[in-house]
């Protein structure tokens, strides 16, 4: 009897996304939270005039620790336990890197930020990628549903959860070709059908957060107040930039000033300082800075005048662009501060994201609707 072609195609995690979520979360928040302490309690060392103790180790231990767990333990808090510790110990390791890239082990090196901050951009862009590429064919769909057996042995199958397994398996079903796969599928649709099957009453704590968060963030904050945020923020940009124009509009007036001004900036990170002489490097971090002010303006006075689409999408745009090109040359000039401003275009991104979830797209999803409904009368 000829045996089948062995599989190895990788098949994605049916929660994927929330483990990069979470692990890049704990990465951001350890390089901020470590950066801060740092320059708030003077960068203090742990050792004595022989040893120095530097948190890279302590990342380094963390990492192992996430690497070991879902390698002995089999249980899924195993892999949310080793997203966070994951995160946690990146963070620690890669805020080290100025130490790797230099003769002299300069952990305050300029060009060390903007390594950190492409790195996290680069897991986020891996989010997004894992993110949408959410297949459904017959194999993943039975691994997933091999996998959401473990908490029928946990006791922590819930109803929602398992009508999800019972739309799973029934599409299996549907949709195998394989006689092998057919079969698997049948036989744990009949197990997950039968009624002495126990379903735990409600969902574990972990999933009640979550929902309970999503229930708030559908009905508040209201949407003046979101509105409110996102002008005065996008407000807030804007007037850094007309500053900036302003100023470059003075010194171009006079070619030895602007020579004088553009020409020398002194990068102050931690306990050193570096002077940076490249004037297009200093012109364009300006003009990069103008321009997303200058959207960021655009969006907030769509807002005041109630085009609101058009408005949240240029203001997104405007974030998404300052996030991922001009905070690379922000990060190497200014530190903490940079820390701070990103901080809060995330979280500007992020209203953005919750009133275009709340008020856009359900007005697009109910204009269609009745659209439809007016067809389907005609």
């Amino acid at each position: 009897m000829a045996t089948s072609k062995r599989l190895w195609k990788p098949v994605r995690d049916q929660a994927a996304d929330s483990f990069w979520m979470l692990l890049i979360t704990a990465l951001s928040i350890t390089v901020m939270v470590t950066r801060v302490y740092l320059e708030l309690t003077g960068y203090p060392q742990v050792g004595d005039s022989t040893y120095h103790v530097a948190h890279v180790l302590w990342g380094g231990l963390l990492l192992f620790i996430a690497v070991a767990l879902p390698l002995s333990i089999v249980n899924r808090y195993a892999l949310w336990t080793s997203a966070v510790l994951g995160g946690i110990g990146a963070g620690l390791f890669i805020d080290e890197v100025g130490k790797f890239i230099t003769q002299s082990n300069d952990y305050f090196f300029p060009l060390a930020f903007p390594i950190i901050y492409g790195f996290i951009l680069v897991c986020v862009w891996l989010y997004w990628r894992i993110r949408r590429h959410q297949p459904r064919d017959t194999r993943t769909l039975l691994y997933h549903a091999l996998e959401d057996m473990k908490q029928v042995l946990d006791n922590d199958l819930d109803p929602f959860e398992h009508r999800e397994l019972l739309t799973e398996l029934k599409l299996a079903v549907a949709e195998a070709t394989d006689p092998n796969e057919l079969r698997l599928a049948k036989e744990l649709l009949d197990f997950v059908q039968s009624r002495e099957l126990r379903l735990a009453m409600q969902p574990n704590f972990a999933e009640r957060l979550i929902e309970d968060l999503r229930r708030v963030f559908a009905q508040r904050p209201a949407k003046w107040a979101l509105k409110t945020i996102l002008v005065i923020g996008w407000g807030l940009m804007s007037f850094n930039a007309l500053i900036k124009l302003s100023a470059l509009i003075v010194l171009v007036s006079d070619q030895g000033l602007l020579h004088k001004t553009l020409g020398e900036f002194v990068v102050v990170s931690g306990k050193s300082q570096y002077v940076v002489n490249n004037e297009r490097l200093l012109l364009t971090l300006q003009l990069l800075i103008i321009a997303v002010g200058l959207m960021a303006l655009a969006a907030a006075i769509l807002l005041l005048l109630r085009r609101d689409a058009a408005g949240v999408r240029i203001g997104t745009v405007a974030l998404i662009f300052s996030l991922c090109v001009v905070n690379f040359l922000t990060f190497y000039f200014v530190q903490i501060y940079a820390l701070l401003e990103a901080a809060g275009q995330v979280f500007l991104l992020v209203v953005a994201g919750l009133y275009r979830w709340r008020f856009l797209d359900v007005a697009t999803r109910t204009g269609e609707k009745v659209k439809g409904e007016a067809t389907a009368k005609d």
